[in-house]
């Protein structure tokens, strides 16, 4: 792997991390309690700024319920990094809201995004 590519992973994991901790509702600093790591260094690999151990990685995944891999698959259309805008609405619908109200917003969006590719 050249060296350009490590910011690159680095960048997926953390945003993976911050959107599977939104997701679960979660602080930076609950999740690092759960991960016996600190609040202030799950934000920095959220950020891409430090580099995480496969042990602490595991921690992480255990402590979010979800498989490794889920967090771990670098660019795979199964999973896709999501962007700052994606990661928002996805913690705006993990707040806890009914699943009707979660359809209803969902049906909105894609009416909106339909119409968006058309005149685009």
């Amino acid at each position: 792997m050249s060296e350009r590519a490590i910011p690159h992973v680095r960048k997926f994991l953390g945003q993976r991390l911050r959107a599977l901790r939104k997701q679960h509702q979660l602080s930076q600093e609950r999740l690092g309690e759960g991960s016996a790591l600190s609040g202030k260094f799950i934000g920095e690999v959220e950020r891409g700024e430090k580099s995480i151990s496969v042990d602490s990685l595991y921690r992480v995944a255990v402590t979010l319920k979800v498989p490794l891999s889920l967090l771990t698959d670098v660019g795979t259309s199964r999973h896709p990094v999501p962007n700052a805008n994606a990661e928002k609405i996805l913690a705006l619908v993990a707040r806890g809201h009914r699943p009707a109200q979660i359809r209803r917003g969902y049906e909105v969006l894609r009416a909106m995004l339909g119409r968006s590719r058309r005149t685009a």
